[in-house]
């Protein structure tokens, strides 16, 4: 019976996800904050170094983790996933200009762009038979690594949606739903590196 309700609930899963994205509501990312140009710099930019996603403004406590170690296990392999996505990512776009270059959060450099992502608010909103998201407030910033000057800085509301919609309805757990955000968040700063900004929103 069990093994019956949840292949009535990926199917019921599934033609939500199917009604969403046919009437265009299947949204990976919202635009909340950017500059009102793009940067010719960022556009033009040929390496761009990238920082780990910095979640420190998160209290575990209030994603409802009893420990601070058990939100460190969850997100221990976010950093590797993060950096994982940049190659698909690039090649999904047909970029072949760009370099991307992983760093630490304290590594200084003097050439490139300096891309860095903060997460300042993550809203749990998973919904199993709906299909729905949790969302990740990102505060986004490029620098210019040799002069320090800003070339862009934005806030963008990037969901955990899978692209594959079998991912998403079948009840992933948290730790799951993290890395697909970082993909997403990943997808987010490629947009930025080829357009120099980013659309208000995409689907």
């Amino acid at each position: 019976m069990k093994k019956n309700f949840k292949i009535l609930s990926l199917l019921v899963g599934l033609v939500v996800w199917g009604i969403a994205a046919t009437c265009g509501a299947a949204a990976y990312y919202t635009t909340m904050e950017q500059p009102s140009t793009a940067s010719d710099i960022i556009k033009s930019g040929a390496e761009f170094n990238v920082k780990p996603i910095d979640f420190s403004a998160i209290n575990p406590k209030d994603l409802g983790y009893a420990t601070a170690a058990e939100w460190e296990a969850d997100i221990k392999d976010i950093p590797r996933s993060f950096a994982d996505a940049f190659p698909i990512l690039l090649k999904e776009a047909n970029i072949s200009n760009k370099k991307i270059v992983m760093i630490n959060r304290e590594e200084k450099v003097g050439r490139g762009i300096i891309v860095e992502v903060a997460v300042t608010q993550i809203i749990l909103k998973w919904n199993f038979m709906m299909a729905r998201p949790d969302e990740y407030i990102c505060k986004v910033t490029f620098t210019n690594a040799a002069d320090g000057q800003k070339l862009f800085s934005g806030v963008v509301n990037v969901n955990s949606r899978a692209g594959n919609p079998y991912a998403q309805v079948w009840g992933a757990g948290f730790a799951a739903r993290l890395n697909t955000a970082s993909y997403n968040i990943a997808w987010v700063l490629t947009k930025i590196m080829a357009q120099g900004k980013i659309d208000p929103a995409d689907y």
